[in-house]
């Protein structure tokens, strides 16, 4: 989807293309979700803006990411999506107070990631030559 994107991106607005996105896989969720018997009930007024709140952040999200696609490389900008598993475990364990969660694997998992993200984006320089 991020070569789609950036693709696209060239003739049309990372905005209006994230937009037409979640609306349409909206559409198509909501047809699915109900042809199985699904039901959304937000219980009060916290549940209604919780839902507009993950909503918006998942469309801010996405939109910032078609900006950077249409401006940067893919390869350079593909490789931040490894962070998203890592910083999912440690805003759970700061905002649900999951810290037992947090243990060496995930160090390990930062560590690697860093270091692939470093890697794709530093500029080797060879003897008499600048890349």
């Amino acid at each position: 989807s991020s070569i789609l994107l950036k693709k696209f991106s060239d003739k049309e607005s990372p905005v209006c293309l994230s937009g037409y996105q979640f609306i349409l896989g909206g559409l198509v969720m909501i047809v699915i979700a109900l042809s199985f018997g699904a039901r959304l009930s937000a219980s009060g007024g916290w549940g209604a803006m919780l839902l507009i709140y993950m909503a918006l952040l998942s469309a801010v999200a996405y939109t910032l990411w078609g900006q950077l696609l249409k401006y940067n490389p893919v390869s350079k900008v593909a490789v931040y999506s490894f962070m998203i598993p890592i910083a999912g475990s440690v805003l759970s364990a700061f905002f649900l107070n999951e810290w037992k969660n947090l243990n060496w694997i995930l160090g390990i998992a930062l560590l690697l990631v860093s270091i692939g993200i470093f890697t794709v984006n530093f500029k080797f320089q060879t003897k008499g030559k600048k890349n």
